[in-house]
């Protein structure tokens, strides 16, 4: 089919296939779950931060929003 991205892996045939597979998984699945987490800390951080936004007056000295450059940490955030 158009459009379909080749398999990455054959199909299983020995139990050395199958425990490679499983060890590759896994290996990416801890991947996945550290950066996972690490994604969801920032997310509620920048949901808390949108919280008390929200409450601020738009004529508020708070309510301005600081332009940020890509790359550049903010201390306040964390």
């Amino acid at each position: 089919c158009a459009g379909v991205a080749p398999r990455k892996y054959l199909p299983v045939v020995s139990e050395e296939q199958r425990q490679s597979y499983e060890e590759d998984f896994s290996a990416e699945f801890e991947e996945y779950r550290r950066l996972h987490a690490q994604v969801e800390a920032v997310v509620r951080k920048f949901s808390k931060l949108q919280q008390q936004w929200n409450l601020l007056s738009p004529a508020s000295r708070g309510y301005e929003v600081k332009e940020v450059k890509p790359g550049e940490v903010v201390p306040e955030l964390f």
